[in-house]
C-alpha cells in the first residue's frame, strides 16, 4: 500500500476538492498546490505550500510554465528502490505520494469555438505530464485525475488510515492513461476537423466473454462504449439482469432491435421480437391491453421471442407470460408477486430497463472497414394525401405508429397496421411485391379496413393491385418514383387512399 504523506494538487475543476483536502488533513497529510489551487485550499483553511516556493521560480509566460522543474517530476517520479530515495534526498526534494490533477477544457472549448488561439490556451501541458508521471510510477505514487474518483480514493483513505491499497492505485492509473489519451484525441480530432479531415474514434472496452457467436463454431465477446466503463458491469444497453442464465450473442442482437423500437413509444407499448426483428407491436391504453394485441399479431413467430415493455410488469400480465416460452423479458419494473412468477421460469431472462441510452452514432462492420451513420430519429417529413380521401386523426395515427414500425424492420418492409397494432409483416425480400404478399398473408381476414406502410417508394402498381384484393383502405409510402403517377392512377382506380410521407426507412 502507499501511504499519502505529500500530496501535489492542481486543478482547473474545483468540485469536491475542499472535501478530499480536509479528509487528507485529518492524516496529516502536506499540501503543495499551483497558485490558484492553493489560493482556493488557503481560503478553505487548508494550510498548503505555493508550487512556485518549491521549485524557485514564478510561474512564467502566463501560467503555461509552473510545474515542469525537477524538484515537482523528481518527487513523483522517484522510486523505494535502486537508490533513487536517496538520490532525491540529495537534492533536497521531497517525495510526492498523490497527485490531484485535472485538466484545462479544452473538449468543452472545442464544442464551443473554432478559434485556434483560443483552442490552443485549452491544450494542458503541465497537468498532462504531472498525471502520466504520477501514473508511470503507480508502484509508489498516486494519480487521482478527476473528481468523479475522489469519493471512492477517500471511502479508501479512511478504512486503511490514510494509505491507499494497490488494486485502487492500479486502476487509477488505468484510468488516468485512459484519460490522458482521449484528451489527446480530442485536441488531434479538432484540428483536424478545422482542416477538413474527420477521425473516427470509439474506444471500446471487453465487457464479457460469450459462450459462441451467431452459430455454436464461432468465438464471440460483448463490448461496450469506453463512455459506459463507469457503469456497473451487470448493465448491459441500460438494462439490469435480474434473473436467468447469461445472454448469448443472438440475444443481444435481438435486444439492441428491440430497444430501438420500443423507444418510438411514449404510450403503453409492447414489441416482439424474433430474429432482430419485429414480429408484434402494440401501442394502447393499457400494458396489458397492448400485450395482447402484440402477441395476436403474430403469435407463431412470438414462440421463443423477446417481449418488451415500456411500463410495469403486473402480476395479471406475468399469469399470462407465464405460460409461453418466451427467452427475455425486458421491463422498466415488475411488480414483485410478478417477479416471483416469472422467476420460477428457470430458462427466462428477465431484464429491468435502468436508462434509456439513445445512442446517436449508427456504426456497422464491413467485410473490410466501417460504415457510420447518424441514427435514424425522424419519422416523415409531411403526410401529403395524393390519391382518395384525407385520413382522419385516428387514421393520421395509425399511420406513425406504421412509420415508426417499418423503419426498424429489414427492406423490403411492408407492414399492416390497424388500431396501433400490427397485423401482418413482410420484409427482407428481394422485392417489394413480394414483401406485400407476406404481410397479407399473415394478417389474413384482418386485412379489411387496414393501412398498408412501406419503408420504401412502390416502385410499380402490382402492390398496390395486391393490396387492393385485400380491402386495404390505406397505402402509406415515401413516393419518389419515376412510377409514382401510374402507382397513384391504380390507387384511385381501386379506391384506395394514397399518402407521401416523402422520407424512406431503407434498413439493410
Amino acid at each position: 500500500m502507499i501511504k499519502i504523506k505529500r500530496a501535489l494538487v492542481s486543478v482547473y475543476d474545483k468540485t469536491g476538492l475542499e472535501e478530499l483536502a480536509k479528509k487528507l488533513l485529518e492524516y496529516q497529510v502536506d499540501f503543495v498546490a499551483t497558485q490558484s489551487t492553493c489560493h482556493f485550499l488557503k481560503q478553505k483553511g487548508i494550510p498548503c505550500t505555493l508550487l512556485s516556493t518549491e521549485t524557485g521560480y514564478p510561474e512564467l509566460i502566463h501560467g503555461r510554465v509552473k510545474t515542469l522543474h525537477p524538484k515537482i517530476f523528481g518527487g513523483i517520479l522517484a522510486r523505494n528502490k535502486h537508490g533513487e530515495m536517496e538520490e532525491i534526498n540529495a537534492y533536497e526534494i521531497p517525495k510526492i505520494d498523490l497527485v490531484v490533477v485535472n485538466l484545462y477544457p479544452f473538449i468543452e472549448c472545442a464544442q464551443k469555438t473554432d478559434d485556434p488561439e483560443a483552442l490552443t490556451d485549452e491544450i494542458d501541458i503541465g497537468g498532462v505530464a504531472l498525471l502520466r508521471a504520477a501514473a508511470k510510477n503507480y508502484f509508489d505514487t498516486v494519480a487521482l485525475p478527476s473528481p468523479s474518483y475522489y469519493q471512492e480514493f477517500i471511502d479508501q483513505l479512511e478504512l486503511y488510515q490514510g494509505a491507499i491499497m494497490p488494486e485502487l492505485v492500479k486502476k487509477l492509473m488505468k484510468k488516468t492513461f485512459y484519460m490522458t489519451s482521449a484528451y489527446d484525441w480530442a485536441i488531434f480530432q479538432k484540428f483536424s476537423l478545422l482542416d477538413g479531415e474527420e477521425w473516427n474514434n470509439q474506444p471500446w472496452k471487453k465487457h464479457s466473454q460469450l459462450r459462441y457467436g451467431e452459430n455454436p463454431h464461432q468465438k464471440a465477446s460483448y463490448w461496450i462504449s469506453c463512455s459506459e466503463v463507469n457503469s456497473s458491469d451487470e448493465s448491459i444497453m441500460g438494462c439490469k439482469v435480474l434473473h436467468g442464465k447469461t445472454l448469448s450473442y443472438n440475444n443481444l442482437l435481438d435486444i439492441s432491435a428491440g430497444l430501438k423500437l420500443l423507444d418510438e413509444f411514449n404510450e403503453p407499448s409492447c414489441v416482439i421480437v424474433k430474429h432482430a426483428n419485429p414480429c408484434g407491436v402494440s401501442s394502447a391504453d393499457s400494458i396489458e391491453k397492448a400485450y395482447y394485441q402484440a402477441f395476436e399479431a403474430d403469435s407463431v413467430s412470438a414462440f421463443g421471442g423477446v417481449f418488451l415493455f415500456n411500463e410495469t410488469i403486473s402480476l395479471a400480465l406475468a399469469m399470462e407470460l407465464s405460460k409461453l416460452f418466451i427467452e427475455i423479458i425486458i421491463a422498466p419494473s415488475f411488480e414483485q408477486a410478478a417477479l416471483e412468477v416469472l422467476q420460477q421460469k428457470k430458462n427466462i431472462r428477465l431484464l429491468q430497463r435502468l436508462k434509456k441510452a439513445k445512442p446517436t452514432i449508427d456504426q456497422r462492420s464491413l467485410y473490410e472497414g466501417l460504415l457510420q451513420q447518424e441514427q435514424n430519429t425522424s419519422v416523415y417529413h409531411e403526410l401529403k394525401t395524393v390519391a382518395g380521401k384525407e385520413p382522419n386523426e385516428k387514421e393520421c395515427s395509425d399511420i406513425i405508429f406504421g412509420i415508426k414500425v417499418v423503419k426498424h424492420m429489414n427492406s423490403n418492409a411492408i407492414v399492416l397496421v390497424k388500431n396501433k397494432s400490427t397485423l401482418g409483416m413482410g420484409m427482407g425480400q428481394a422485392n417489394r411485391v413480394q414483401s406485400t404478399r407476406l404481410a397479407l398473408q399473415q394478417a389474413q381476414e384482418k386485412t379489411k379496413g387496414s393501412i398498408l406502410i412501406s419503408d420504401g417508394f412502390l416502385p410499380f402498381a402490382d402492390s398496390v393491385e395486391e393490396a387492393a384484393k385485400h380491402q386495404i383502405s390505406i397505402l402509406v409510402e415515401p413516393g419518389g418514383s419515376i412510377k409514382d403517377q401510374e402507382v397513384i392512377a391504380s390507387a384511385k382506380e381501386n379506391g384506395i387512399t394514397l399518402v407521401f410521407t416523402g422520407m424512406r426507412h431503407f434498413k439493410h
